[in-house]
């Protein structure tokens, strides 16, 4: 389905499509989901890292964890291929813009805040730090040296050098010196 919507863009990849590239039926498709937009969001989600799957215990290997496998899921060419078309369709398209981020933006970003809270909580960041600006650092800076704007390419190490540069702001006093 994803390769469908890479190869036609959003407006080509209906549903009738869709179901005949998976050689199913449009009633089986729409017995899932309730409209086109649904079933790419979730299709897009399942190319999507979550956060709140994983067991670290440490705050700085899952947020290392996470935006490396970040970086991986942007760095896929399918994705690539993809995204300037889901870009363009999330700024026309409301009704794709909010189940987009009903399924896949906001889960995955509570999960993060959730994650960050507790480590502030426990003491492992600074107890004034903002968890909503550090997830926006997070996924923010590594989602433009991402995208194709020009930018130095976002190589194997930037996932660490953007951790490493946000910990140091982040940490509590005697962990970051």
């Amino acid at each position: 389905m994803l390769d469908l919507l890479a190869e036609r863009g959003f407006q080509a990849a209906t549903v009738e499509a869709i179901a005949l590239r998976a050689g199913v039926g449009r009633n089986t498709i729409y017995r899932r989901w309730r409209s086109k937009e649904e079933l790419i969001a979730d299709a897009l989600r399942e190319l999507t890292t979550d956060i709140s799957a994983w067991a670290e215990d440490d705050l700085y290997s899952l947020l290392l964890h996470w935006l490396r496998e970040f970086s991986r899921t942007f760095s896929d060419p399918l994705y690539g291929r993809l995204l300037a078309g889901v870009l363009g369709e999330l700024q026309r398209n409301p009704v794709f813009a909010d189940v987009y981020a009903d399924r896949v933006v906001r889960p995955r970003r509570e999960a993060l805040r959730a994650r960050l809270t507790e480590a502030r909580n426990r003491g492992e960041l600074r107890s004034d730090a903002d968890v909503e600006l550090v997830a926006d650092m997070l996924g923010g800076a590594l989602l433009v040296r991402l995208m194709p704007l020009g930018l130095p390419a976002a190589d194997e190490s930037y996932p660490e050098e953007l951790l490493e540069t946000i910990w140091r702001g982040i940490a509590p006093q005697s962990a970051s010196s």
